[in-house]
Parts: structure tokens; C-alpha cells; sequence
């Protein structure tokens, strides 16, 4: 698993682990941003956010990557929600 905090890059270990393998009260969590998963841009009545226009404007500070499809959580967030238990997530 790679991680990117602040441009510096971690390489952690990924092993498979149970939910055995916490404490009883281990509480898991999980978060996203908003500009990954709020939709494309002119799409079911959303118009441009702040980050549509900053990073379409200043393509020279993404190397030209922006959020237009990203993880596509909009449109694929019944899979997403289908792989929580394994994840040790409750919805």
C-alpha cells in the first residue's frame, strides 16, 4: 500500500488481518473527500465546484490530473458500500 502525506511518500506493509486481531471496543473508520465522490461537473443538475475551477485553471499545480472522474463514487456507490463489512465497517 503506498500512502502520499504532504508529497511524502510511506510504503506500508499490507498483511490480512480479522477483526479478531483488535481489541473488542476497536472502533474502524474511513473517510473520502468530497471532490472525490460529489460527481462530475454538469452532471444531474451539479454545476463547477471551487476545485473544478482551481485545478482546471491552474493545470501546472496537478501536472494536468483533475477530479473529473476520480474514484467515481457518484456512480459506483452501491459497490463501495458492499465491500464495507469487509473492511470492518458498519453502515
Amino acid at each position: 500500500m503506498l500512502l502520499q502525506f504532504q508529497n511524502v511518500m510511506v510504503l506500508a506493509r499490507v498483511e490480512n488481518h480479522t477483526r479478531s486481531d483488535f481489541p473488542p471496543h476497536f472502533v474502524f473508520g474511513a473517510g473520502t473527500s468530497s471532490y472525490q465522490v460529489e460527481g462530475p461537473a454538469l452532471e444531474d443538475g451539479r454545476t463547477p465546484s471551487i476545485w473544478d475551477t482551481f485545478v482546471h485553471a491552474n493545470k501546472c499545480l496537478s501536472n494536468g490530473a483533475n477530479g473529473n472522474i476520480a474514484c467515481d463514487q457518484y456512480h459506483k456507490y452501491k459497490v463501495n458500500i458492499s465491500f464495507l463489512p469487509f473492511c470492518f465497517l458498519a453502515y
